[in-house]
């Protein structure tokens, strides 16, 4: 989630009021900051921090690369390379480091794809030496070196991004219209994990004014052009720009100017929602770059893929659970009058209706009795959720907490009806009440489980759980598919939100 922070008196020089009312004062205070010494003394920091970074790096490397080299002279046609071919290898692959600014630091962080580069360049160099002199080395055992090299060097590389990404949040300071901007802010502070840290924010208007403001926003400026300033006096590392009639592409390309002449690093909004990079490209229409966004559902064989799959998995835990569902059906009648399975129409993919398989956790009459309870509806949207639902008989409530009432679903799954991951299967009561947004999550079959319930299924408002399902809607693939699967355990053992 993204957090509004403040920093501690001694972090900071001490700022004037930052509303509207002391604009022109805060401009020209920040103004003498950015001139004065604590500015000096944070640019230093974060000089001294790039050198520490680099500093560890190329050691690491260097020993990376004699390693390496040891390795495959040990275990080379014959048993050694001599000492020119081993020097040349190793000066090699460092000059290969150094040319493609692999010891360059940015926002404190190394960045992997220069290490890319460099091994593509030293494996084209052996390949051009090889086809020009008689190398030592066959082009195999050359292939064999380059690739090690490559990835020995990536992986300290790699944990120190993951490491900072975990840790630290990034600390940025954000600029645009005031519209735009209270959006922009919802959508940061509805990210999952410590990503974003809004430290300033720079609107082309007063938000008190407009009914936005709150107590716990971060500091004001008035004036998107202000934002880097804002960034150095509140100790950001980069700007987060928000395109409209406040900031148009020649205000935009200066503010990044500004913001690489200060050592920041610049962020610009596209106005997306929910699409994962992969689906997006950058392209040129003249000297103005254009963000294509490919479908999400181009790849059908995958589909056709997850589909056969998935129906040869449910019918293998068919079997397998069939013990576990003939007692369960028994502890289901034995418990309350009734039948063990309960039928209910859905609404499935393109809106074809089918009738979904569940173990009765209600007594038989809960839909009459549902009209009773209506004005104890705990869900904000189309849904009817009750967390102490009168109608829950005594195995019933045991089932929803281990999910077990959902296992005849699986007879749904094979006979084509749902998937086991995709969205929550809805009521045709529910579509009728649908908008243009919700209909979307018709585009494919529903699912057993989905992104809705690995991440709090009941607890979630009826706008949560929409954009959860339109984004693995949109963004569906193979691998979103087995990471919900693996959260799917997690999500039963914790019974967040089941009930």
């Amino acid at each position: 989630m993204a957090t509004w922070t403040t920093l501690a008196p001694e972090a900071t020089p001490a700022l004037p009021e930052t509303r509207s009312d002391g604009a022109a004062g805060l401009v020209d205070h920040l103004l003498k900051v950015g001139a004065s010494a604590p500015r000096t003394r944070r640019e230093a920091s974060r000089q001294h921090r790039g050198l520490g970074v680099r500093s560890l790096l190329v050691p690491v490397d260097v020993l990376v690369a004699l390693t390496t080299v040891a390795v495959v002279s040990w275990v080379a046609a014959d048993g050694h390379i001599a000492p020119w071919s081993a020097a040349a290898l190793i000066g090699g692959w460092l000059a290969c480091l150094g040319g493609n600014r692999a010891w360059s630091v940015g926002g404190h962080v190394p960045t992997v794809r220069p290490v890319a580069r460099a091994g593509a360049t030293l494996g084209l160099a052996c390949w051009a030496g090889g086809a020009l002199i008689d190398l030592p080395l066959s082009s195999r055992q050359l292939l064999a070196v380059t690739a090690t090299l490559t990835f020995a060097s990536l992986l300290p590389r790699a944990s120190l991004v993951l490491r900072r990404r975990r840790a630290v949040p990034l600390r940025i300071a954000v600029a645009g219209g005031a519209d735009d901007g209270h959006r922009l802010l919802a959508e940061l502070d509805r990210a999952t994990g410590p990503r974003w840290a809004v430290t300033a924010a720079c609107w082309s208007i007063d938000p008190a004014g407009t009914g936005f403001a709150e107590a716990d926003a971060p500091p004001f400026w008035l004036g998107p052009e202000r934002v880097v300033e804002a960034a150095l006096a509140t100790g950001a590392s980069a700007v987060l720009l928000v395109p409209g009639p406040d900031l148009d592409p020649v205000s935009i390309r200066r503010l990044c100017w500004q913001a690489r002449n200060e050592g920041l690093d610049a962020y610009v909004a596209t106005g997306l929602l929910d699409v994962v990079p992969a689906r997006a490209r950058v392209v040129n229409a003249g000297t103005l770059g254009i963000l294509h966004v490919q479908p999400g559902d181009r790849h059908v064989e995958l589909r056709m893929l997850k589909e056969l799959t998935e129906r040869l998995v449910a019918v293998a835990a068919l079997v397998v659970t069939l013990p576990v569902l003939a007692a369960v059906a028994l502890a289901v009648r034995l418990d309350s009058p009734g039948p063990a399975l309960f039928r209910q129409t859905r609404v499935g993919r393109g809106g074809r209706t089918f009738t979904m398989f569940k173990f009765r956790t209600m007594v038989s009459d809960a839909e009459q009795l549902r009209h009773e309870l209506v004005d104890r509806n705990e869900c904000d949207g189309v849904l009817f959720k009750m967390q102490r639902d009168p109608r829950i008989t005594r195995v019933g409530e045991r089932l929803r907490r281990y999910s077990l009432d959902e296992l005849p679903q699986l007879l749904n799954v094979v006979r084509g009806e749902m998937s086991l991951v995709g969205p929550r299967p809805a009521l045709p009561s529910e579509i009728e009440r649908y908008d243009v947004d919700p209909r979307h999550r018709l585009a494919v079959k529903p699912g057993i489980t989905g992104l809705w319930q690995v991440s709090g299924r009941s607890d979630l408002s009826w706008e949560e759980t929409v954009r959860l399902d339109l984004h693995y809607v949109d963004n569906w693939s193979l691998g979103l598919d087995l990471a919900i699967v693996l959260r799917t355990f997690g999500a039963v053992l914790s019974h967040r939100g089941a009930y």
